[in-house]
């Protein structure tokens, strides 16, 4: 360099030479610099990750757990994302998805259903009380394909209207048959739901019964057989779903207050049957979902179920009828509380009328951001209760649960879900027969009601007039 320089003096020309080469230099860095930042008026920066939240969340990933189904990392941003739960996907796997209608399975949320298999590959659940004191799930599927979905059970009105309100599809064995608004069979026709019905003379063969349960706990099917029935029917996309809003690059986290346990208790006494625990993994990102007595996991994978979202929302119902059909009042607005990033979130919820999307709002009127990634909806009663706990470990135990023992087969049926006679997957013309029933807690004594051949529904025993929640008609 000193011998540069010496030369540099004594030449004027090298020294202006020298002079450029240093500028040019320096302007390459800077551009370099500019490229590496994203920074160009011209052309539109690369996308960013996901902004991380403005405060971390208090709670620790609970020690009881033992099995965990850790989140898929979320991928950079992109054009295009799941049209359920937000998810950002690749140019391949959205050409591959994009006229894919949403495809919703009713799930039995009895004690001897469990382990359920296929709710780890949803985008949204639904859980709602339907009679007796008992809740049904409504599984949601647009993102992935379930290869095995157990137990499937019966539509009910709350669950159709928000199938209509997402466009889907819908896959169930039966329905209740009313005179009253609790008609779900009825409703399924009126309003054109694209209907997959295990009684139906095209859809039953997607249908089968798996060995190791008794019926109607044992009544399985596919994704991939849904769709091949529905596409048989003519159902075809593309979607008509209005997405919720998701968090993007360019948005800063709304900071809640801490919540890194949830406990719902949808019968508001603690029953280890009607209890569900959720507690926030800080590693994995998500809640994990607890139920008869200890972590729910997947039947299949053994994993527990976990969630980016959980929505609580408080909907007031009543009961339709003498069999306990439970119906919600889900137009109009009421609370919710959002939980994300193990933070709670106050909020409203919103729906005009049958067809339009549920939509949630925080206090300023601004429509909730959610996490990208799976969501599940716990839709409460007046009379249900849930209570929050800035760490996981704050959560009272689950109360004690004992399982039912193993029904006979000799035990009495109940007429409204129709399995396949096959104990393995169907053959093509397989017709659905009846079904045995097993009576739940809460759900009352059934007898079969004569009636539509197809869709027959069962009678309940009558509960208690001047009090109508689902769990006084159904008893314990």
């Amino acid at each position: 360099m000193q011998r540069l320089t010496a030369l540099a003096r004594g030449n004027p020309f090298l020294a202006g030479g020298i002079a450029a080469a240093v500028i040019a230099a320096i302007a390459a860095v800077i551009v370099v610099a500019v490229v590496a930042a994203g920074g160009s008026s011209s052309a539109a920066p690369e996308p960013t990750p996901e902004p991380t939240p403005t405060s971390e969340p208090t709670a620790k990933p609970t020690a009881t757990r033992t099995a965990t189904r850790t989140p898929s990392p979320t991928p950079t941003p992109s054009a295009h994302f799941a049209i359920l739960d937000g998810t950002y996907m690749s140019e391949a796997e959205w050409e591959a998805r994009k006229d894919l209608l949403p495809l919703a399975v009713m799930f039995d949320n009895t004690p001897s259903s469990y382990p359920h298999t296929g709710l780890d590959k949803a985008d949204v659940i639904y859980e709602s009380f339907v009679e007796g004191g008992i809740t049904r799930l409504m599984a949601v599927f647009w993102k992935q394909e379930a290869d095995v979905l157990l137990p499937v059970r019966s539509a009910r009105t709350p669950f159709v209207i928000w199938v209509d309100e997402l466009g889907a599809l819908y896959g169930h064995a039966g329905s209740s048959h009313t005179t009253d608004e609790a008609d779900a069979g009825g409703q399924l026709i009126e309003w054109q739901i694209k209907d997959l019905d295990a009684f139906d003379t095209i859809a039953n063969r997607a249908y089968y019964r798996v060995d190791g349960r008794f019926a109607p706990y044992n009544l399985a099917t596919s994704t991939e057989r849904l769709r091949e029935m529905g596409a048989l029917k003519g159902y075809a996309g593309p979607p008509t779903v209005e997405p919720w809003l998701f968090l993007g690059p360019e948005d800063t986290p709304a900071v809640g207050t801490p919540a890194g346990g949830v406990e719902v208790d949808f019968g508001g006494r603690r029953t280890g049957w009607q209890l569900i625990h959720w507690k926030w993994d800080e590693a994995a990102g998500a809640y994990g979902r607890s139920m008869f007595g200890g972590p729910q996991e997947d039947g299949e994978t053994g994993e527990q179920l976990m969630f980016r979202t959980v929505i609580v929302m408080t909907v007031p119902g009543f009961v339709a009828n003498t069999r306990g059909h439970y119906l919600l009042e889900q137009f109009g607005e009421g609370k919710a509380t959002i939980f994300m990033r193990g933070q709670a979130f106050e909020a409203t919820w919103k729906k005009a009328d049958r067809e339009a999307r549920t939509r949630f709002y925080d206090a300023a009127g601004n429509e909730i951001l959610f996490e990208r990634g799976p969501i599940f909806i716990e839709v409460l009663g007046t009379q249900s209760k849930f209570t929050v706990t800035a760490t996981a470990e704050e959560l009272p135990a689950l109360p004690k649960y004992t399982p039912p023992p193993p029904q006979p087969p000799s035990q009495p049926v109940d007429e409204e879900t129709p399995p396949p006679t096959a104990t393995k997957a169907p053959s093509p013309t397989a017709e659905p027969t009846q079904a045995e029933e097993t009576i739940e807690p809460g759900e009352g004594e059934e007898t079969p009601e004569p009636g539509d051949e197809e869709t027959p529904e069962p009678t309940a025993t009558q509960g208690p007039r001047e009090s109508p929640t689902p769990l006084q008609l159904g008893g314990q």
